[in-house]
């Protein structure tokens, strides 16, 4: 009897084991799968051809504060550098020529907060939108990978700044745990942030990145030893530290306007939903303040606010909203997601969609917090231009909706829509974020990058022409609206051909 009973054991314990083994294997594979990795990579040296030097005759250049554009200018290439801004013409028969008449020449875009996953097509979306430099911000080696090629010419793409995986301070299976499931950076003593530390600036990423799941002694330990390691720490404000603790943390950047706002909400200690007018006021009377001490401070912040725009809508909506943006070029195992967990962009996929219970006062409510949500951010934003804290563009490029490249446009148009000016909306994607980069880009300077983007309408007199694109330059290369259809047809063709979900009723 007891023999049999160890026998019964033992089977089942071996089906438990084998279980576990497989349902680990099946999640980790999802949770790859969503990376976008089995998508095909189009061959973009097929389509994109280096050019040694070109002349830009006849154009207006934007002015270095992107206050106003300076007309009949010639700029010469060479190499990937700007080498001569003269208005007296030199022409050059032996290179190429390009007529600028009637065109703006601006800096080439930042995009300050992008999500690369391994979805490589996604580079040549930023370029094909004049986006010649991005920040990732939760980087993982391949991301590292593909910056070092394009640094040294063997990989086409933008010029990249990488950001480590979240860092997470976690205790027990659950650390392990978020550290899997979320890929993040997690340790618990100073000791073990020291190693994590260094081996990241070893492997040679741009900075930190700092996440809301830190509590305050590692939060603390992160931003000493980062110090000490000369590398930054940007992101999250950790969900323990207050913003009076913060300010002159050492941190040097907030990923998002809605952290702020977010922190805000804490201190009111009442529900926004049932007060939202009280919240309002609550805000007006410490935005100035905020916005003061991040200035002082020296903290600079990424907007995103285009993608805070879109919650309530892909709440309650998400359909019309995904029928809004370009879908056909997100990678579609970034937009389909899995069925294990909320993490894609369709609908019964997507973590913003509303899934509460169908009552109405509910409902109502819940209304009330995303519109007072988005309010806040709007009333923050208008506190940290007033007080002239450094707002950087950028966008969560692939989290829903954001598309990787066309989200940039949004974001511009959505910065504006908040009381920027169409200058300061200009600076903080081009000279704002190449200057916090230390980039020799983002300006049209002798000695420069050749990082431009040639316009056929004037963005200082409606921003969003700066969709209106007739070439994009970078490094030593060149892209025209011909070769500009053509990638953005590739992507789309290898996109549908590892299709799991449909999007035809998406697609304008």
């Amino acid at each position: 009897m007891k023999k049999t009973l160890f026998k019964i054991f033992k089977a089942i314990l071996l089906l438990l084991i084998i279980g576990g083994i497989g349902s680990y294997c099946y999640i980790d594979y999802e949770l790859n799968k969503i990376l976008g990795s089995s998508t095909e990579i189009i061959n973009i040296s097929e389509i994109i051809k280096p050019s040694s030097a070109i002349q830009i005759k006849n154009v207006a250049i934007l002015s270095e504060d992107c206050g106003y554009f300076i007309e009949n200018q010639n700029v010469l290439l060479q190499d990937g550098k700007i080498v001569s801004i003269d208005s007296n013409l030199t022409i050059n028969k032996s290179i190429k020529i390009i007529d600028g008449t009637n065109m703006y020449l601006i800096p080439g875009l930042v995009d300050s907060h992008v999500h690369l996953k391994k979805s490589k097509n996604d580079l040549y979306l930023y370029l094909v939108n004049g986006i010649t430099s991005i920040r990732e911000m939760a980087g993982k080696a391949i991301a590292l990978d593909w910056k070092k090629a394009i640094q040294t010419n063997d990989e086409i793409g933008p010029r990249m700044f990488v950001a480590s995986a979240p860092i997470s301070s976690i205790n027990g299976l659950e650390g392990y745990y978020h550290q899997w499931t979320r890929q993040t950076l997690n340790y618990n003593t100073k000791e073990d942030a020291e190693k994590a530390i260094q081996k990241v600036k070893e492997m040679g990423y741009d900075a930190l990145k700092m996440y809301s799941f830190v509590n305050t002694e590692m939060f603390n330990a992160t931003i000493e030893v980062a110090k000490e390691n000369d590398i930054p720490v940007i992101g999250h404000i950790p969900d323990e530290i207050n913003l009076k603790s913060f300010y002159q943390s050492g941190q040097k950047e907030v990923a998002h306007i809605e952290e702020l706002t977010k922190q805000n909400m804490d201190e009111f200690e009442k529900s926004i939903a049932r007060n939202p007018e009280e919240y309002i006021t609550f805000l007006k009377s410490r935005s100035d303040q905020i916005a003061k001490e991040l200035k002082n401070n020296q903290v600079n912040v990424t907007s995103t606010v285009a993608l805070m725009e879109s919650l309530l809508i892909q709440k309650f909506d998400l359909e019309s909203k995904l029928r809004e943006v370009q879908l056909k070029y997100v990678n579609p195992k970034i937009s389909e997601g899995t069925s294990i967990v909320k993490l894609g962009w369709l609908p019964t996929r997507n973590s913003y969609e509303y899934d509460g219970i169908d009552d109405f006062e509910q409902r109502k409510l819940t209304k009330i917090f995303w519109k007072t949500y988005i309010e806040a951010i709007r009333i923050m934003t208008k506190s940290l231009v007033k007080y002239d804290v450094t707002i950087l563009a950028g966008t969560d490029a692939n989290v829903s909706p954001m598309v990787a490249g066309f989200s940039l446009h949004k974001e511009l148009e959505t910065l504006s829509g908040y009381g920027m000016t169409n200058t300061e909306v200009l600076y903080s994607a081009t000279v704002a974020p190449n200057e916090w980069m230390k980039s020799n880009s983002g300006k049209i300077k002798v000695g420069y990058n050749s990082d431009l983007v040639l316009l056929s309408k004037n963005p200082l007199e409606d921003i969003k022409n700066t969709k209106t694109i007739e070439y994009v330059f970078f490094n030593k290369n060149l892209i025209d609206k011909t070769q500009i259809n053509d990638i953005l047809k590739s992507i789309e063709q290898v996109n549908n051909k590892n299709r799991s979900i449909e999007i035809d009723e998406f697609i304008k």
